[in-house]
């Protein structure tokens, strides 16, 4: 067992002491630190006022007069300041649900209201545009080719230099000529724009124009139009979670975003060390160096000093970034989110999941003479590692649901599974924590005696390269 060690250390050392392998663990935060500070610095940067007018076609003569009011300067500006004050209170209202302490929220509005990167106004597009009624009678056609010469980023201060979109009603979107049901039945309304136009300018545009219709059939019947849309408005829900220790905040990102970082975090690591030890094992072999190795150690001791050289890589990846993650939480007062209960199961079923893919790795490489042949052997593996991820939302959504409690005793993934499942919002039967740790095992054991009997003929194997059906006859002959 020595010489399994003496192994493990000198593939944990030629991993870790390179270049490639401490720039792969610093970049990703260094990129995501740089978009932190660039993304707020960028979305500081106002847009171009877009400028140009729109055309209104309104056959049921009504609707128009309240279009040219929704644009005019100071309904504009109203309708900015309202934006603005509500992007705050959304982003007010997500600080407070983040379930972070007050001292932390508390810093983290002072610090916005500091920052002029968070202006709320940069983020909204500015506008210069007016409104031009055409007569009813105006061909639809014809009204459109004015279009086609626009645009939707002019950059003059001319309202009339271009036409940025035509707006046609007809008389049946806003008078009904037919009842359902007893209901009135309304036509639809026409909304034609230049096809570059700011996104949030066409949505602002379809708005007003949505909204006048309204307000006109309001009006017509009778109705209070600010008196009706108040009684429409959706009611705000105060929504908290009943815990054993009194009622708390819902934190809806977390729902997603916990279970999300624990299957990544295993994932990463696990597929990252196994790539490193498909890579080594194929250098090796077509570099000739393996069979130097096989004269000092047994194939068997080989492939497990591997093992667990590449292993202690793929759990100093989860260490790094779980403990970097587990600061965070308690740096902003979130650690109640993650259970220490949870940490430990990841790194036992960060264990299974590694030993799996790593004797699927092992094998592959002692098989293949380079990396162009391990592409066709890799392919079903790698659709085995993706499955996880196509079920994430799935058993997220429902992680007791008779699917995920099958997938959990699926070989292969059930490590996967369980960590999304244990680090969800709903408690796992406890039994089957213990089951499904016990698949696990079992599928270790066949996996390395299949492994070792592949590793032990592959390793000596030049030429054509093996396929699957011949790595099978390899494990029913050694």
């Amino acid at each position: 067992m020595v010489k399994v060690f003496i192994i493990a250390w000198k593939e944990f050392t030629a991993t870790v002491f390179t270049k490639a392998f401490i720039l792969g663990l610093l970049l990703p935060p260094f990129f995501m630190t740089v978009a932190m500070v660039a993304l707020p610095l960028l979305m500081n940067k106002k847009p171009p006022t877009v400028f140009g007018h729109i055309a209104v076609i309104d056959q049921s003569g009504k609707v128009a007069p309240r279009i040219v009011e929704a644009f005019s300067p100071e309904k504009v500006r109203e309708r900015r300041e309202q934006r603005e004050k509500e992007t705050k209170e959304q982003i007010d209202k997500a600080i407070k649900s983040s379930g972070l302490s007050e001292k932390t929220t508390g810093d983290i509005k002072k610090q916005m209201e500091a920052n002029p990167a968070a202006n709320m106004a940069n983020m909204i597009a500015d506008t210069n545009l007016t409104v031009q009624v055409l007569p009813p009678e105006t061909p639809v056609d014809e009204a459109r080719q004015a279009i086609l010469k626009a645009t939707g980023r002019e950059k003059a201060e001319d309202g009339n230099a271009s036409r940025l979109a035509l707006i046609v009603i007809p008389k049946n979107s806003v008078v009904s000529e037919e009842e359902e049901k007893g209901q009135p039945v309304f036509g639809s309304y026409q909304l034609l724009t230049a096809p570059r136009l700011d996104i949030e300018v066409q949505s602002d545009i379809r708005r007003q124009a949505s909204r006048a219709i309204v307000d006109t059939r309001l009006a017509d019947a009778g109705q209070n139009i600010d008196r009706m849309r108040a009684l429409m408005a959706p009611p705000v829900a105060e929504e908290k979670a009943v815990t054993a220790t009194g009622d708390s905040k819902i934190n809806e990102a977390a729902k997603l975003l916990v279970p999300g970082a624990f299957m990544f975090l295993l994932w990463i690591s696990t597929f990252s060390a196994g790539q490193y030890l498909l890579m080594s094992t194929i250098e090796e072999k077509s570099s000739r160096v393996m069979e130097v190795i096989l004269s000092a150690v047994s194939p068997l001791h080989l492939m497990l000093g591997k093992i667990i050289g590449k292993g202690a890589v793929g759990l100093l990846i989860l260490s790094l970034f779980s403990g970097a993650g587990v600061a965070a939480l308690i740096f902003f007062a979130m650690a109640d989110l993650v259970a220490w209960q949870n940490l430990i199961l990841l790194l036992i079923y960060f264990v299974l999941a590694y030993v799996m893919v790593a004797c699927l790795m092992a094998s592959i490489g002692a098989a293949v003479n380079d990396i162009n042949e391990a592409q066709s052997l890799m392919t079903p593996v790698m659709l085995i590692l993706v499955v996880p991820m196509m079920l994430w939302m799935p058993i997220l959504r429902n992680p007791n649901s008779m699917f995920a409690q099958v997938c959990s005793f699926v070989p292969l993934i059930n490590p996967f599974v369980m960590v999304l499942r244990i680090s969800g919002s709903e408690p796992v039967p406890m039994w089957q924590i213990p089951v499904s740790i016990l698949v696990g095992l079992l599928t270790v054991v066949f996996m390395c005696w299949a492994s070792a009997k592949i590793f032990r003929i592959g390793v000596l194997m030049y030429g054509k390269p093996p396929n699957f059906a011949t790595l099978i006859k390899w494990v029913r002959m050694a």
